[in-house]
């Protein structure tokens, strides 16, 4: 399981997309939003949508899927639920997969897409994510997924 960490803008839904021409299923709260409301912003009945979600990756890990959580990720608390959740079905390999990117090209990427967040949203959870927020190793392994000379380029780097 890969568990996307970044902010909105950062590329999490194109690295994302690598995974899943490789066979790899996607979960993402906005995606179930956009269902259930018609609108992948709308935050309201975030137990609503947090139920759908956890369903939908209760069948995916007991069928044994390779899955990629492309939500933000950035609160830890959140994190373990989705960790602890994949160990209990016996996922071993769980990856975090942290892009880090400046913010302003961050807030540059989510100003240029159709569906934008807010700013001020975006600089609250760069920093979040810069801090508090920040994998653990004791989460998984960790992947820093780094913006690359081209766009839509990446690299990658594995900590020690």
């Amino acid at each position: 399981m890969v568990l996307m960490v970044g902010v909105p803008g950062s590329g999490k839904s194109t690295v994302s997309q690598r995974l899943i021409d490789k066979g790899f299923a996607v979960l993402n709260a906005d995606s179930i939003r956009q269902e259930l409301w018609g609108d992948a912003n709308d935050q309201r009945e975030p137990e609503k949508v947090f139920e759908v979600f956890h369903q939908r990756m209760d069948v995916l890990l007991d069928e044994g899927k390779d899955i990629i959580i492309d939500n933000a990720n950035t609160n830890p608390r959140h994190r373990e639920q989705l960790i602890t959740r994949a160990k209990a079905k016996g996922y071993t390999d769980i990856q975090l997969w942290i892009l880090d990117v400046p913010l302003e090209t961050c807030l540059q990427r989510n100003r240029d897409r159709q569906r934008n967040v807010r700013e001020d949203i975006v600089t609250k959870m760069h920093n979040t994510l810069n801090g508090t927020g920040r994998p653990k190793k004791h989460e998984g392994r960790l992947v820093i997924v780094r913006p690359g000379d081209k766009p839509f380029d990446f690299r990658f780097f594995f900590p020690r």
